[in-house]
């Protein structure tokens, strides 16, 4: 099964860690973005920083999860503190499963999705 989320503490010291100097990675057939703990990629977060002046997209302590990007919209509609805790509550689930799961829990249903996506 291929891993939906991975947390910093895991990909920040693996082969995973490519995706800090490129924002994403592709791994096990899906595409893999740095997020921070609202949802927000990272190349949003740069552009806000670049706007304000901020040196770092995340601020470091700061969670910065790479999550899988069909699963995105998810995270950003329940929060990553839900997203994490449905997660382990239904580790033994599939990937088809988890992603009905998280439609139930932020209403984001595929159609709706897809309109979000390329909006």
């Amino acid at each position: 099964m291929k891993p939906i989320l991975m947390t910093e503490e895991y990909w920040a010291n693996s082969q995973f860690s490519i995706a800090r100097h490129t924002g994403s990675i592709k791994a096990f057939g899906a595409t893999y973005t740095i997020v921070n703990k609202e949802g927000k990629d990272v190349f949003e977060c740069s552009f806000e920083a670049d706007k304000e002046g901020r040196e770092y997209a995340i601020a470091p302590g700061e969670p910065c999860d790479l999550v899988m990007g069909k699963f995105i919209p998810y995270y950003r509609a329940i929060g990553r503190d839900k997203f994490l805790d449905t997660l382990r509550a239904n580790a033994d689930k599939t990937e088809a499963e988890l992603e009905k799961i998280y439609q139930d829990l932020s209403g984001i249903h595929p159609k709706e999705r897809k309109q979000r996506k390329t909006n």
